[in-house]
């Protein structure tokens, strides 16, 4: 009988087994508590650590490339003469931009239409000048495409700023101001049969036949 106790007390199950390596555990923990509180710690931090965003990445400065000689030349050959520097090359080769390049340049909007204008207002005649302000200020740009038709030369061009200039300061005039007929003559400009303000044959801007 004593036997057979024994024999069942030396056997040992999966609980037994499992219930010893916990209290072998515990009494680990309890027999060093710096270490179990550190491991507490770690954890908290760890939790705590976790929950914190990740700092979005800086993002990189651009660096312009550097500029090559050749360019930098270029640029202080255009500040020289007092022109855009895209339009370097043709003033060096014709001496002036073309009406039709200047005004392709303008539709074209942003920076190039910038450096266009500048050169036209070089190139229109001075009594032009306050109606070309007057466009530029307000981007009447539909008005000042009027004066230029594919096929014209400059003379023509001319023309067609200097009739726009006088159709704006006729809109300008108040009914008390009296008859333009004064001021049309003293701008040497002559209605012909299609009501249009044409210059006289002995204006200098009059294109030649």
């Amino acid at each position: 009988m004593r036997e057979d106790i024994a024999r069942k007390k030396r056997r040992r199950t999966c609980y037994d087994r499992a219930r010893k390596h916990w209290l072998e555990t515990r009494r680990a923990q309890t027999s060093n508590p710096a270490t179990s509180a550190a491991l507490q710690l770690l954890g908290v931090f760890g939790f705590l650590f976790g929950r914190i965003p990740t700092a979005a990445p800086i993002p990189a400065k651009y660096v312009a490339p550097p500029m090559s000689p050749r360019q930098a030349q270029r640029n202080e050959a255009a500040r020289h003469l007092g022109i855009p520097t895209r339009y370097l090359d043709i003033v060096l080769g014709t001496g002036k931009v073309p009406y039709a390049l200047l005004f392709e340049h303008i539709r074209l909007g942003g920076a190039t239409r910038r450096d266009a204008l500048e050169e036209l207002r070089k190139r229109i005649p001075a009594e032009t000048l306050d109606w070309f302000s007057h466009v530029e200020k307000r981007a009447l740009w539909s008005e000042l495409s009027l004066c230029f038709h594919p096929g014209d030369n400059e003379e023509d061009t001319n023309v067609r700023f200097l009739q726009a200039t006088l159709a704006w300061v006729e809109g300008q005039r108040k009914p008390s101001d009296g008859p333009s007929g004064p001021a049309e003559a003293g701008h040497g400009f002559k209605p012909n049969m299609n009501g249009e303000f044409v210059l006289p044959d002995d204006h200098p801007h009059k294109p030649k036949p």
